[in-house]
């Protein structure tokens, strides 16, 4: 495989296209802090239908001039034609918090170890060994099974090896023996979930603590993960892993020396989970994986995270990779980025159009890479832009840029429903028939901005299907209890019925919902259920899901 250079395009000539100077603001959302006072709030993703300007500061970031080298033959798209209706979904996180435990291991992934002789700051890597245990005393917050969620009491057994004690808080346990541990972890009892903090004592770091593991002693595994989750991620087309990567948080740095490995207990890298493991659950569940990767990934990092996926992947499926994740949505931080770098390459005279045509010149880097990397069976290999739900004409600015379109194979929205509802919409209201009316005018609105979005991607020969989709109904602290009653009402189900019986009628392809498992708080719903395990009959959303997959089949 060649290693020559794929070096960005030099800047050009501003942009042609037709100027749009309507931002759209999104709604940054938090996941419910759950289990601890250590649980940070982190974004979930989302658009909205706002249109103020931001007050935006031009820093002038200063880009390195290119080496122009030989690329490799852009594969040249043809018509989509009609793709069969399937529905995928966004992985839910993996953190202590999560209502979805998607490891065996409930100490692996669940965030940073803790310092209690140091105001619980976090253990820094220089007191962590390349296995991700630490080398001082220390604690970690477990990760919280499926059967506490459903309020019932449940045996984790610990086993490590090296030095070091380890001992639970708020458990009942057995007393050490033989790098060994039992203890009962109580199940939630009304909105009380009880979390489990992991104490690692007399750490000697000539021998230290290793391969930590607490599960319990009848769990059934598939691999690294829990064979439930496995199970439970089986019937979708494509899984999106937007959660597990550091995309969101935008690290200034990503490099494949600096990124998660699988053996590594805590995933510290600069990119989010381990790849390997993203590969290996999309591999176990029969599903395509989908890879957002930060937008400061560097060339070495796109080359290897291509080969890495290429030889891991599973023959016969697909692998969906897209740059960042809503570039366009300035409530991210990374909307000023990219708006930024585009105005010092003064990409357009129109200052927002700069946004658009930066992350197309970026992504065109991008995909070179990635199809370089799959230049042996590119079928295989889906590259990706996404952008707002209802913009042709963002589609045609992208497209019409330079070589956009000899580079992409599909054009990817979140067609979100019911952001204004209980803010500008029915503000105060509390009668659910009359809410769920409102909502229903908004679902349909938003499948008429598909069906628009999708003949724009196809005048340019590419797929269309959405990153993300569902309800968006995120209620001021006033509405948070009647919020509360629509997800959990039958008409909820209903509306996602209709939803997905219209986007395989009008739309087709794929639709990939936002997101698997998600608690129901003052951020959103963002969750198809609210926990793992949950009984189908209390998941409205979920439901619908599971009765349009089995009905396409």
């Amino acid at each position: 495989m060649s290693n020559n250079k794929v070096a960005e395009s030099s800047v050009g000539d501003a942009s042609s296209a037709s100027s749009r100077k309507k931002v759209i603001i999104g709604t940054l959302l938090g996941a419910t802090i759950i289990g601890g006072a250590f649980a940070a709030g982190v974004g979930g993703s989302s658009t909205s239908n706002g249109s103020s300007t931001p007050v935006i500061v031009v820093k002038g970031k200063p880009t390195p001039t290119p080496v122009p080298t030989p690329t490799p033959t852009p594969t040249q798209a043809p018509s989509p034609g009609a793709e069969a209706f399937a529905i995928g979904i966004n992985v839910a996180g993996s953190n202590y918090y999560s209502p979805e435990r998607t490891f065996a291991n409930l100490a692996f992934a669940t965030g940073a170890w803790r310092n209690p002789s140091a105001s619980w700051a976090d253990v820094p890597k220089a007191k962590l060994t390349a296995g991700g245990t630490p080398l001082i005393d220390a604690a970690l917050f477990l990760n919280i099974p499926q059967t506490v969620w459903a309020g019932k009491a449940t045996q984790i057994k610990c086993t490590w090896s090296g030095s070091g004690t380890i001992r639970i808080s708020g458990a009942t346990q057995m007393a050490p023996a033989n790098h060994a541990v039992t203890f009962t972890w109580p199940g939630r009892i009304g909105t009380t979930l009880p979390s489990m903090l992991l104490y690692v004592d007399s750490v000697n770091a000539s021998d230290p603590l290793a391969n930590l593991d607490c599960r319990e002693p009848s769990l059934v595994a598939n691999g690294v993960f829990d064979q439930r989750s496995v199970d439970d991620l089986k019937s979708y087309r494509v899984l999106r892993f937007l959660d597990w990567s550091d995309a969101n948080s935008n690290p200034a740095s990503v490099t494949w020396a600096a990124r998660s490995v699988p053996q590594r207990l805590v995933q510290d890298g600069t990119d989010g989970i381990a790849l390997e493991h993203m590969v290996d659950l999309a591999n176990a569940a029969g599903s395509d994986p989908w890879f957002t990767v930060p937008w400061n990934a560097d060339e070495g990092y796109v080359r290897a995270l291509g080969k890495l996926v290429h030889d891991r992947l599973a023959p016969g499926r697909k692998a969906y990779f897209e740059l960042s994740n809503e570039t366009w949505n300035y409530a991210f931080p990374i909307g000023n980025v990219v708006l930024n770098e585009g105005l010092a390459r003064n990409l357009s005279p129109d200052r927002y159009s700069n946004n658009l045509l930066r992350y197309a010149e970026k992504s065109v880097w991008f995909h070179k890479l990635l199809t370089s990397a799959f230049e042996d069976n590119p079928a295989r290999l889906v590259r990706v832009l996404n952008l707002q739900n209802g913009n042709g004409s963002g589609i045609d600015q992208m497209m019409n840029f330079r070589d956009t379109k000899q580079w992409v194979d599909a054009i990817a929205t979140a067609p979100y429903f019911g952001h204004s509802l209980l803010r500008t919409v029915n503000v105060g209201v509390t009668d659910l028939p009359t809410l769920f009316a409102s909502l229903e005018t908004m679902r349909a609105q938003t499948i008429e901005r598909a069906v628009a979005d999708k003949a724009s991607a196809t005048k340019w020969g590419k797929r269309y299907l959405s990153y993300e989709g569902g309800q968006h109904i995120v209620p001021p602290a006033a509405s948070a209890d009647v919020a509360m009653r629509m997800q959990r009402s039958p008409l909820m189900h209903d509306i996602y019925q209709r939803y997905l019986s219209d986007w395989k009628t009008k739309v087709g392809g794929t639709v990939t919902l936002y997101s698997a498992t998600g608690a129901i708080n003052q951020y959103g719903a963002w969750g198809i259920r609210e926990y793992a395990g949950q009984p189908v009959s209390e998941t409205p959303k979920r439901r619908a899901v599971l009765e349009a997959i089995a009905a396409n089949q």
